[in-house]
């Protein structure tokens, strides 16, 4: 992380996201610590509903179950305390409350479940749909350009090579988006090779 702001300094990173491969605590503070929002897929591994200290249970996703065993639903964050508001709707019954019984959960109890976006939600899943992008752009450098077939020492001739493969990329892309164009002036200078 350290070498990536000092390289790539045109602006700042505010969110990012990274697979279940990812999915640690000591990520998630250093994260928090540096201003940075995870949106990590949350590792299948961990199963297990964590108890609280009242009838409330967690879901492994990090939403609060009522003791009738139903979801609750996120009722808006307060800043100024660092902590998610949940609520349970009145029909459900676990509750004598008019609004229904609500819950809070604070960050800082677990950076890892209870992240500014709520995980699984509509807005954290169209954010972490652009990862699927990035897959596709890895698997074109380590695959089809070959990247790892470099037999490279230093970091310096790693990223010339990374650069390289980038540029590749790029020309790749232009090109799809100007194959029209390209066409029709191969058509007019070259007639023969058409």
């Amino acid at each position: 992380m350290v070498e990536f702001k000092q390289r790539f300094t045109l602006g700042a990173v505010d969110k990012i996201l990274l697979d279940a491969a990812h999915d640690a605590e000591a990520i998630y503070r250093l994260l928090h610590h540096q201003h940075i929002e995870p949106f990590i897929d949350l590792n299948k591994r961990s199963q297990k509903n964590m108890e609280t200290s009242g009838d409330i249970v967690i879901s492994p996703e990090g939403i609060p179950i009522c003791p009738n065993g139903n979801k609750m639903k996120p009722n808006g964050f307060e800043k100024s305390k660092g902590r998610r508001k949940w609520r349970c709707s009145p029909s459900c019954g676990c509750s004598n409350a008019k609004y229904g019984r609500t819950y809070h959960t604070h960050a800082h109890g677990n950076l890892r479940l209870f992240t500014n976006t709520v995980c699984g939600s509509d807005t954290w899943k169209n954010i972490y749909k652009s990862r699927t992008s990035i897959e596709r752009s890895n698997k074109r450098e380590k695959i089809d350009y070959k990247l790892e077939s470099g037999r490279h020492r230093s970091t310096m001739m790693w990223y010339m090579r990374l650069y390289g493969i980038m540029t590749c990329q790029h020309l790749d892309a232009w090109y799809l988006d100007q194959k029209e164009h390209w066409d029709l002036d191969k058509n007019l200078f070259y007639p023969a090779v058409s």
